[in-house]
C-alpha cells in the first residue's frame, strides 16, 4: 500500500509539474484548440485527491503512527486541499508540490522505518 500512495503521491506531483510546463510550451494556436477541460485542469486535481486520501491517509496513519508522522499527513493533505481553493495559479502549484512531496516523503519513511523493524 505504501507503494501504492507513492505512485499516487508521485502522479500527483508529476501532473503539477509537467502539465503546467507542456502547456506553456504548446503553441499559442495550438493551445486555443484545445478543449476547455485539458486547459483548465481543476477537475483533474479535485479526482487525483480523492484516491490520495483514501491510500495515503490510512497507509501512513497505520503504519506505527507517531505524532510527527500524524502532523506530516496532516498538513500534506490539508495543503493539497488548500491547493484546490487557491486562485493563483503559481501558489497553487507550490501548495500542492509541497503537499505530494511530503507524502512521498511520509511514504518513504514508513517503508524504510518497516524495512528495519521486520
Amino acid at each position: 500500500m505504501h507503494r501504492l500512495g507513492m505512485g499516487l503521491s508521485a502522479l500527483c506531483l508529476i501532473h503539477c509539474i509537467a502539465l503546467p510546463w507542456l502547456l506553456a510550451s504548446l503553441p499559442v494556436v495550438v493551445l486555443a484548440t484545445l478543449p476547455e477541460a485539458v486547459r483548465h485542469n481543476e477537475w483533474l486535481h479535485a479526482a487525483l485527491i480523492l484516491p490520495v486520501v483514501l491510500v495515503s491517509g490510512p497507509v501512513l496513519l497505520r503504519a506505527k503512527p507517531g505524532k510527527a508522522r500524524v502532523l506530516l499527513v496532516l498538513v500534506a493533505l490539508a495543503l493539497l486541499f488548500v491547493g484546490l481553493f487557491v486562485e493563483v495559479e503559481a501558489l497553487e502549484q507550490i501548495i500542492t508540490i509541497t503537499g505530494a512531496m511530503l507524502l512521498l516523503l511520509g511514504h518513504w519513511a514508513a517503508m524504510r522505518n518497516h524495512r528495519h523493524s521486520g
